[in-house]
């Protein structure tokens, strides 16, 4: 099922095993791309990582049944943060040994990352949630996984001034939701931000974020469609 099936999330938000738990579902997407993405790596691979990278897709791929039997009550929430611990001091010696490169165990680092974070907060359910809420986005291929590019954070005496600076107060405020949503969700997609930040463009948004970014308050992991906007 694709991941911009509005109706699918829909459906699976509502359902027994996953309704009041927008995190843990989030979590579980989240891990099917995880485990997809190392599946896309091991093929271009060089033979002689070939199966430890096939063995670490193949833990990953457990990963998300084990969130959806955490949503179910059947494991408790300690020992699938075991599974994503797990994972992750996996894709760190992968990267030492040179099977991955430094970038790429990076990003999937990271969402390993943001996996175990969800997993705590998700234990905390909330009903107030809808198929908007969130969006995985999709990774197709290897070139997902590009190095962020450098910053340079501007000096804290004058973010006070940049922020507005050259911005009307329409675009201020939307900024400042802006920044204030990634502070929060710690890890967003354009399209995640559009769909809390109403009445103008992803082009828009896009713009507002290369301003954040260049005032060193908001980072950037990946590239165009997969990019995904942190705290700096």
């Amino acid at each position: 099922m694709p991941d911009n099936s509005k109706k699918f999330h829909e459906f699976a938000l509502q359902s027994i095993l996953f309704k009041g738990r927008s995190d843990w579902y989030f979590c579980y997407l989240k891990a099917e791309k995880i485990a997809h993405a190392l599946v896309f790596l091991g093929r271009s691979a060089a033979p002689e990582w070939q199966e430890e990278l096939d063995e670490t897709a193949r833990r990953a791929g457990l990963l998300p049944g084990s969130i959806a039997h955490l949503a179910g009550g059947e494991v408790d929430a300690p020992l699938v943060l075991a599974d994503v611990f797990g994972l992750l001091s996996a894709l760190r010696l992968l990267a030492a040994r040179g099977a991955l490169s430094g970038q790429n165990a990076q990003v999937l680092a990271h969402e390993c990352e943001v996996v175990a974070e969800r997993i705590v907060r998700g234990s905390n359910p909330s009903p107030f949630v809808s198929a908007e809420d969130f969006s995985v986005p999709q990774l197709e291929s290897p070139s997902a996984f590009l190095s962020r590019p450098s910053y340079a954070p501007a000096p804290q005496e004058h973010l006070k001034d940049n922020r507005t600076k050259g911005h009307n107060k329409g675009q201020s405020e939307r900024m400042s939701l802006i920044l204030e949503l990634v502070r929060k969700r710690k890890s967003l997609s354009i399209k995640e931000i559009a769909s809390v930040i109403k009445g103008c463009s992803e082009k828009t948004i896009q713009r507002e974020l290369a301003a954040l970014i260049s005032q060193g308050l908001v980072r950037k992991v990946g590239e165009r469609r997969w990019s995904l906007y942190m705290p700096a």
